[in-house]
């Protein structure tokens, strides 16, 4: 399969219109466009406590990140606070399952959320987060066997999201942070 650097791939998201940097577009694009994992090396951060956000690029329109990912490790049921959301795989395969709010009370910050898909995403395929059904989780199951690492772009940028638990049936937002920017560690950063 014909890949492209991250270079490469960051000037075409760039070429594209804002107004057209939507659902669908944005998807073809990372589909035909596949990025070479050796161009992300310097963006490669791994942890053994948790996977790691590694920003890119980023702009008003959108962001461009490496998520890397041990075995086993997985992110909260989570949405992305109104924003789109696309990811592509260079490296290993990973799961995705969308739910949607079965129950809510806002004033209480209660939502008892429903699994509704299942779905994994492997090397160089692409996905996006439907719109209208926005929560969900990523896992990095132990089967698989393997790390993995994921390229997120959002549009717009943001910096925090719900995240909803299941066991309590209750919803907060939390607070994003990046464990590396530009391919330097954040001191904040642990591993």
């Amino acid at each position: 399969m014909q890949t492209v650097t991250i270079e490469t791939l960051l000037r075409g998201l760039q070429e594209i219109p804002a107004e057209n940097f939507a659902v669908g577009t944005v998807c073809d694009f990372l589909q035909t466009n596949p990025v070479d994992s050796d161009s992300l090396t310097p963006y490669l951060f791994f942890s053994n406590t948790c996977y790691t956000r590694n920003l890119i690029f980023k702009n008003e329109l959108f962001e461009v990140m490496t998520l890397c990912w041990e075995n086993g490790q997985a992110t909260p049921i989570h949405d992305h606070d109104g924003q789109n959301c696309w990811m592509a795989m260079p490296q290993g395969k990973l799961q995705i399952i969308n739910f949607r709010p079965a129950e809510t009370v806002a004033d209480q910050n209660l939502c008892r959320v429903e699994q509704t898909e299942r779905f994994d995403v492997a090397q160089f395929c692409a996905a996006e987060v439907d719109p209208a059904e926005p929560i969900h989780q990523i896992l990095n199951l132990p089967e698989f066997n393997s790390r993995a690492v994921s390229l997120h772009i959002y549009s717009r940028p943001f910096m925090s999201c719900q995240v909803y638990s299941t066991s309590l049936n209750e919803v907060r937002t939390r607070q994003l942070c990046y464990h590396s920017i530009g391919g330097k560690l954040c001191k904040t950063a642990g591993n």
